[in-house]
């Protein structure tokens, strides 16, 4: 159960809305391919880990980012105005929630949809701080290891960088569309 409450943040994702795949896969995915493709091209991938190169400067950035998403959701949770309750317009996102051992599908509010999108996008800024000091640390054993002769070192360090440039543009896409919610949709 404690598991359970400690991930409740990345609940987020399983949201069930027809395009909201577009925003937290799609889109991340592609664009974390072309910076793979990019970085194979035109630079040496292995020095990404290196001070003053562009992981250690991406985990400067994002350490300052949880703060912010806490007082988003902090906001969010005390704001007065009572439209902010109302269910969200067709296609309007749907969440399971557990309650007593029964399943309820629950359409969502502007409220907790903004809620649970700023709760994801504090814990993955905080998975992601974690990620890069792992990259950072452990990195370099990972490109001179080889994990089975189908896998080899370079080859299991690229798929840590892809896995990081997702989890980068997932979080800055998300972000924009908070931003856009809460910039523009609330107002209407």
């Amino acid at each position: 159960m404690l598991i359970g409450q400690l991930l409740k943040p990345f609940g987020y994702l399983t949201i069930k809305h027809p395009y909201k795949w577009v925003v937290d896969w799609l889109y991340p995915v592609l664009l974390a391919i072309l910076s793979v493709v990019f970085l194979l091209t035109f630079h040496d991938i292995r020095k990404l880990i290196e001070p003053n190169e562009l992981i250690p400067m991406m985990l400067s950035f994002v350490q300052s980012l949880p703060g912010f998403y806490i007082a988003a959701l902090a906001a969010i949770a005390t704001f007065g105005r009572a439209d902010i309750d109302d269910i969200l317009p067709e296609p309007t996102p749907k969440f399971v929630v557990k309650l007593r051992g029964h399943e309820n599908t629950i359409d969502l509010t502007r409220r907790r949809f903004l809620a649970m999108l700023f709760a994801f996008l504090t814990g993955e800024s905080i998975a992601i701080i974690f990620y890069c000091m792992a990259l950072i640390s452990f990195g370099a054993k990972i490109y001179s290891y080889s994990l089975t002769p189908y896998l080899p070192g370079p080859i299991l360090f690229g798929i840590c960088i892809l896995v990081f440039f997702i989890a980068i543009y997932q979080m800055i896409l998300a972000t924009f569309w908070g931003l856009y919610y809460l910039g523009y949709k609330l107002q209407e």
